[in-house]
């Protein structure tokens, strides 16, 4: 019997510039003929090469990986903040690698060799001496696109990536030996304002098990020439602040439900550090300031819960008091979006992308479960599961419907605003407005509610209830209804896009014509003789008009 036995590795997680990644193997090598050892190489699954190695004097196997990982870990200068491709080096306040900075790797062992002298040579699985491929697996471990210095040593690797793990808070205001960024610029450094800056730092799951980096946050303060603060300012690591996390609900050692712990997207990441990219946030006065990341965590890991509590009885909706189908509009016409729910019949949260300038449909969520941070459009269906609809039944009325056109404007800036209203044929309507986004209706008198945020309904006049046949003469101007952008100024501070000054505006345009249908144009007048000039924001991206233009993505480049 003849077995592999694995006597070295590298680290789980290591530099791809490292001074070699070696992997000390040995067998049984006693009267074999032309005996090899042979290796086969995965990276994220797929297996990329096929080598071998004659043994050296000890009888053992020295294999290097590192020469083939480094052509799958790719240094390029873009970055992604949130969805939106940026350059790196204009970072503010995250963003991650646009391509692989980090892969996942594995490699399988076997060895070869001939009965006799000039024997046909066969491969062996390592296992007993079973003819096969490779088949002594060592784990999944990480390299990334990093170095470290040369050891003299080469086959006694020592590498300690501890001082990089953020996984508690900072030693001291200058730390030198924990809460590390991954680079060797100097602690301290004079830095012109129109200059960039971007520091990368290690981030979630950096092995299978137990190596976590949790920087939740980062810390700007200001200082004036006498070293006295002027400010602090704190970003959450947020999808919408171009981070990992959801929400600020979400923690990062439940987070491996949604993205597994041998995943590399979000191993490592980038947060601006240069005036350049702080932009116009510095307070006046301001002479000098720090960046730090904080990563300690204190809290509890129930959001959201690794599984659904198991109930003493049947349910059709566990965890959910209420279910609701949706139909989702995405109105970009550049940018996919992510939205996080709670499936009703199944409990764990489950993720779904919708495709730029796409509406997709889910089947059945539980109420208040939807997490996203584009501008979307969410309209609810129905009730699903075999729970009730959350409102009731208007009791039938022989008076007849009286429909007016209404402008509902969610005016609040952090939360959604739920409105529900009855159509012209008395059916019961719902839609969730995110921040700063309007929606035009046509409802009963009476009937529109809003509950959630902030919010304006402005009568716009009577719409009618819908014809039933066509009519065979030219109508004269159809009823015509607003709708509602925000006139913005100042929409590129520092190379990022904003919307200053978001003001409420109605404009007008052709039937079935959006504010977001490039090449069209929008009408200050009902009668759509006048036509209307200047940057807003629509669904979450900056146009000009008229004809309609995109500028930019709000929180993008620009």
């Amino acid at each position: 019997m003849n077995n592999i036995t694995i006597i070295d590795t590298p680290l789980d997680y290591q530099p791809v510039y490292s001074d070699g990644l070696f992997f000390t193997i040995s067998a049984d090598t006693t009267d074999k003929y032309k005996f090899r050892y042979t290796y086969d190489i995965y990276v994220e699954n797929q297996l990329v090469f096929q080598g071998k190695s004659t043994p050296n004097p000890s009888d053992l196997g020295v294999i290097d990986v590192s020469l083939v990982l480094q052509t799958y870990t790719e240094n390029n200068p873009l970055a992604v903040y949130n969805t939106t491709p940026i350059y790196a080096h204009q970072t503010f306040p995250f963003s991650r690698p646009y391509q692989n900075q980090v892969v996942p790797y594995q490699v399988k062992f076997g060895y070869e060799y001939a009965s006799t002298p000039l024997g046909v040579i066969s491969g062996f699985t390592g296992v007993d001496d079973n003819i096969g491929l490779p088949e002594i697996t060592d784990k999944l471990r990480k390299v990334y696109l990093g170095t470290m210095g040369v050891n003299g040593r080469a086959t006694q690797q020592d590498f300690d990536f501890d001082p990089f793990v953020l996984s508690g808070t900072p030693v001291g205001a200058d730390p030198t030996t924990t809460g590390l960024f991954l680079t060797n610029s100097p602690r301290i450094r004079n830095i012109a304002s129109d200059e960039y800056y971007t520091l990368g730092f290690s981030n979630y799951y950096l092995n299978e098990s137990s190596m976590l980096s949790e920087p939740y946050y980062v810390e700007y303060n200001y200082y004036d020439e006498n070293g006295v603060l002027l400010d602090t300012e704190q970003y959450m690591n947020l999808q919408f602040n171009g981070g990992m996390l959801p929400s600020c609900s979400w923690v990062y050692p439940s987070y491996y439900n949604t993205v597994g712990t041998g995943d590399t997207t979000w191993n490592t990441m980038y947060v601006g550090a240069g005036p350049a990219n702080i932009g116009t946030n510095f307070p006046s006065g301001t002479t000098q300031y720090t960046v730090q990341l904080f990563g300690h965590f204190t809290g509890t890991t129930s959001p959201p819960a690794p599984s659904p509590t198991p109930t003493p009885t049947p349910s059709t909706t566990p965890g959910c008091a209420q279910c609701f189908s949706y139909d989702i509009t995405n109105p970009s016409l550049e940018y996919s979006a992510v939205v996080y729910y709670t499936e009703c019949d199944r409990g764990p949260v489950r993720i779904i992308t919708i495709p730029s300038n796409s509406v997709a449909r889910i089947d059945c969520a539980c109420q208040g479960s939807l997490i996203y941070e584009a501008s979307l459009v969410v309209l609810i269906i129905d009730s699903c599961g075999g729970v009730p609809s959350p409102t009731p039944t208007p009791t039938p009325t022989p008076t007849p419907c009286v429909c007016e056109s209404y402008t509902v404007t969610n005016t609040g800036s952090e939360a959604q605003l739920t409105v529900n209203w009855l159509d012209c044929d008395r059916v019961e309507q719902s839609i969730i407005l995110n921040p700063l986004l309007g929606y035009g209706i046509c409802a009963c008198i009476g009937t529109v509610t809003a509950s959630g945020s902030t919010y304006t309904i402005v009568d716009d006049g009577p719409c009618g209830p819908p014809t039933p046949t066509p009519t065979p003469t030219p109508s004269a101007t159809p009823d015509c209804i607003p709708q509602v952008i925000y006139e913005c100024t100042n929409i590129c501070q520092g190379g990022e896009c904003f919307c200053d000054n978001p003001t409420p505006t109605n404009v007008y345009a052709h039937p079935g014509v959006l504010p977001s249908d490039v090449g069209q144009f929008l009408y200050s007048d009902c009668g759509l003789t006048t036509i209307w000039y200047g940057d807003y924001e629509y669904g979450g991206i900056i146009y000009n008009a008229s004809p309609i233009t995109p500028i930019c993505v709000v929180g993008g480049p620009c």
